[in-house]
């Protein structure tokens, strides 16, 4: 075998290991990446290693927590019909317009406080420890939860 030879089979060798390389960082290092509010509670509760008992208040406090979002949501989107409706008339009342654009902002405000005191309750079911470790990555949570975040997943 000539020399030319030699080196294309080393460097066919070296492109096909360095694709296999790329590929199994792809599909096994593949991090946790939370898709949803759902899977970021998950996150959450094993970040800060949650006792059985912990886990049993965090189930309750989550389940309140859907329970008093579920009209918020449904007011919201309410809203937003009755907003993007105006859309289709050829006039539209701009004092019209401008109410439900406050009465959006308003339920949106009401989506922040529920959060932030939902938020509050699970930091006080955490002991000194866990508390510490909930200020450091709470902010990580909320991006990740935040709507079309282009980086869905926890920190490194």
């Amino acid at each position: 075998m000539s020399n030319k030879t030699k080196f294309l089979y080393f460097i066919i060798a070296a492109l096909l290991l360095m694709n296999a390389g790329t590929l199994t960082v792809m599909f096994v290092g593949k991090r946790f990446k939370p898709n949803g509010p759902r899977q970021v509670s998950e996150w959450l509760a094993k970040e800060l290693k949650f006792n059985e008992q912990q886990h049993e208040q965090y189930k309750l406090l989550q389940d309140e927590h859907r329970r008093n979002m579920a009209p918020i949501h449904q007011y919201d989107r309410a809203l937003h019909d009755r907003y993007f409706k105006l859309l289709q008339g050829g006039s539209t009342d701009s004092v019209l317009v401008k109410q439900l654009a406050d009465s959006i902002a308003f339920n949106r405000a009401q989506t922040e406080l529920a959060t932030f005191y939902n938020f509050k309750k699970v930091r006080s079911i955490c002991n000194a420890e866990q508390q510490q470790k909930f200020d450091e990555i709470i902010g990580d949570a909320l991006r990740m939860m935040a709507p079309h975040h282009p980086d869905k997943r926890p920190p490194r």
